[in-house]
């Protein structure tokens, strides 16, 4: 009741400064064409994912031109450009070569003047050459008809370019695995392998050959042979172990030296790596703990890269050299889950690693790292170097959350704040993922899954004030994936049992100094959305029942019970929003209510209906853009049309984005009029956009809140409306009419609507 006057005062206000403007401005301003697309983004620091074989090459031999390193591998982008699975880096950016591959490339060498690049691919700069092709500096070409399987490995030897790998035919013509190009056509290598060749060099004279194949010409060899020019011939007994491979080969102080799978050589222990003198198999140390995939040399010393951890016996992270006597690692060597390290070279005076790692030696590089003889350093790039799970805005600014540690360079823990043109920290951030975020009292809330913030135990769950963090009570036992604002208290969902150390099953509300339950919770599955719709808080999951009644995978919570809605779905519920009146939730269901519906549907209050045909893979993030509905996911379809990843739903149909993004989408808002996406993706639309994007207009115009290029009373009747429902924290239009970022509309945000309107912005 104390509200009503104050409520329809502002009404009124707002109605007296329509009607004055109406007479003041009888059209809106245009401002050109109103197309929206996806804008340039930001690059990843390095490349956006696996590097299997790197090179040196000089375009000019010893000419003016820059030497490149070359990288190939199975990523899309190298730094800020896009370049499909093959990239040159010039020392200081990275460079396309052509429009690379359909598929990875395995295998790199330079012969005759040209780059060789072989691998799974068929087609090079668009044109036919099947798992193998030269560039010679503008385009690509094939040689010959190609392989009939991978080409892993590649050298030179007497003149003639050598391809190894799991192909029976070169050419057309049977060649076992081992083929080679004498500038015109491919001849056999005897009678080749009974299996893959995956490694060459030459050593005194000889082509060597390593693999999976025990025999090579008809002859014995265990994983290994040379080849004398006619012929082929074992070394030694060759290498055993459970399931032995050879994947590496060089050659170092004058002896061969051959890595892989192994756990014998000729006879004797040699863990993963051994030296062939020219007549014996010998060890190096104790060798190493795990596989070895990759050998150069370096500085003097031998370098070898893989999946071990220890090397002769001390702590040698995925990397370690060796310097004729003993094993020493590089650093702290590298980091991810997995990490393994799987080509290696020299360029410009420093070590090369490339493979599967986000981090050398504590710093942030993606798959591609150099070491200058005392630290590892990446090969630049300016965006973030892994995901985004959600995004919000808070005080102005464009908040993000994820699995990355940096954003624009700079040292960014899971989450970070954009105020339109840089990426800054905030405070040191937190340890773990970020799932989700949200504004409640003026605070910026994150959850996920993190134990500390800003250096502070938060238990999943942190508030941060503009300045640093602080713990909301003693946090929660488990993953915090959903947040939102319902009755004036903070919402938590996810995966945790207590909250502030009472009981809470997987949801819990705040109430700004103490956490409760919300009834008995769920039925112990996660929540992971919320939001809320007529005046009723809705939670989506992977639970079936909500406060001990039936509620599949989605539920209601009026104020005192948990109630279902409808029959639910048959698979889990991950967004949800409000659309036009009705409640939308997306996730992995086929059936809403007992109705097909492939997941996304609607809820009008009474049933569940499908939207279209919907999608044909999961829907994980929702929200409302320029009076439509906006569905991201895993989906590349979507009501019948091609839809990579995102998606628009005019009131009657689906539409693309665009050509969309390359991988999944999960987390949606709006920053500054623009539509701003975040996920696993690193290209939106026909550019680079690591992990974020944003779709709009060609520009900006303050005040334009229905983006058709005009600011007009249409634009005045949408900005009244949101002001009189005043329902900013519970709708997708809040941060398009709440033009300063206070999470009120109100006179500020019309003062900034008229201001746009008259000045001509």
């Amino acid at each position: 009741m104390n509200d009503y006057p104050k409520k329809m005062s502002s009404q009124l206000f707002a109605i007296a400064l329509i009607a004055i403007l109406t007479l003041c401005l009888k059209t809106g301003l245009v401002f050109g064409q109103c197309d929206f697309h996806w804008k340039l983004g930001e690059g990843v620091p390095g490349v956006s994912d696996d590097v299997y074989a790197m090179t040196t090459w000089d375009p000019d031999a010893n000419g003016p031109q820059q030497e490149l390193l070359i990288a190939g591998g199975r990523f899309t982008v190298a730094g800020n450009v896009l370049a499909n699975n093959i990239a040159a880096w010039d020392g200081n950016s990275w460079q396309p070569l052509g429009t690379g591959m359909n598929n990875y490339v395995s295998a790199l060498t330079v012969y005759n003047g040209e780059l060789i690049a072989g691998g799974t691919f068929t087609t090079a700069g668009g044109v036919t050459a099947s798992r193998i092709a030269r560039w010679d500096g503008s385009s690509w070409q094939p040689l010959g008809s190609g392989m009939n399987g991978e080409v892993s490995a590649l050298t030179v030897y007497d003149g003639e370019l050598i391809a190894g790998g799991y192909f029976t035919t070169a050419g057309g013509i049977s060649a076992n695995y081992i083929a080679r190009w004498d500038g015109s056509s491919w001849q056999t290598l005897g009678s080749g392998m009974n299996s893959s060749v995956r490694a060459l060099t030459v050593y005194n004279g000889e082509l060597i050959a390593g693999g999976d194949f025990t025999t090579a010409g008809g002859v014995s060899a265990s994983r290994i042979a040379r080849w004398n020019g006619s012929s082929w011939q074992a070394l030694g007994s060759g290498m055993g172990g459970s399931y032995p491979d050879v994947r590496a080969l060089t050659v170092y102080n004058g002896e061969l030296i051959a890595a892989g799978w192994f756990t014998t050589a000729g006879g004797i222990t040699a863990n993963y790596i051994a030296r062939w003198d020219g007549s014996s198999w010998q060890s190096l140390g104790s060798g190493m703990n795990g596989p070895v995939r990759a050998l150069t040399v370096y500085n003097g010393e031998l370098i070898a890269g893989g999946g071990f951890t220890i090397a002769g016996g001390v702590t040698a992270n995925y990397i370690a050299r060796w310097d004729s006597s003993s094993w020493q690692a590089l650093g702290s060597g590298m980091g991810e889950t997995y990490p393994y390290v799987l080509a290696l070279t020299v360029y410009n005076g420093e070590l090369i690693a490339g493979g599967w790692f986000t981090a050398a030696g504590g710093v942030t590089a993606n798959y591609i790292a150099h070491w200058d003889g005392s630290s590892w350093n990446a090969l630049v790039g300016s965006g973030m170097n892994d995901w985004v799970n959600t995004l919000t805005v808070y005080n102005g600014e464009l908040i993000a959350g994820g699995a990355f540690t940096t954003a624009g360079g700079v040292d960014a823990n899971r989450i970070a704040r954009w105020d339109g043109s840089n990426w800054q920290p905030l405070g040191t951030g937190v340890d773990d993922y970020v799932y989700s975020l949200t504004v409640y009292n003026g605070k910026l809330i994150a959850g996920g899954y993190f134990a500390t913030a800003g250096g502070v135990n938060a238990n999943y769950i942190a508030r941060w004030n503009g300045s640093s963090w602080q713990p909301l009570g003693t946090g929660v036992n488990g993953g915090v994936y959903a947040l939102t604002v319902y009755n004036g208290s903070l919402i938590a969902g996810g995966w945790f049992t207590t909250a502030g150390g009472v009981s809470a099953n997987r949801i819990a509300r705040w109430d700004g100094s103490s956490w409760q339950s919300l009834g008995s919770g769920m039925n112990g599955e996660e929540v992971y959305a919320l939001t809320v719709y007529n005046e009723e808080l809705i939670v989506g999951g992977l639970f079936t029942t909500g406060g001990g009644t039936d509620a599949n995978y989605i539920a209601r919570w009026d104020g005192s019970s948990w109630q279902s809605l409808g029959s639910g779905m048959n698979s889990y519920v991950d967004a949800l929003t409000v659309y036009n009146g009705e409640l939308i939730a997306g996730g992995g269901f086929t059936t809403a209510g007992g109705v097909a519906a492939n997941c996304i549907a609607r809820w009008d209050g009474s049933s569940w209906q499908p939207l279209g045909s919907g999608m044909n893979d999961w829907v994980y993030a929702l929200m409302v853009y320029n009076g439509e509905l906006i569905a991201g996911g895993g989906f590349t379809i979507a009501g019948g049309v091609a839809a990579n990843r995102i998606a628009r739903w005019d009131g009657s149909s689906w539409q693309p984005l665009a050509s969309g993004i390359n991988s999944t989408v999960y987390a949606l808002t709006a920053y500054n009029g623009e539509l701003i996406a975040g996920g696993q993706f690193t290209t939106a639309g026909c550019g680079v956009s690591a992990y974020w994007a944003r779709w709009g207009l060609p520009d900006v115009f303050t005040g334009d809140l229905n983006h058709d290029c005009f600011i007009d009373l249409l634009d005045m009747d949408w900005f009244t409306q949101r002001w009189l429902h005043r329902d900013c924290l519970y709708n997708g239009w809040c941060y398009e009419a709440d033009l300063n970022y206070d999470l009120t509309v109100d006179f500020a945000d019309f003062a900034a609507l008229a201001s746009g309107w008259l000045s001509g912005w």
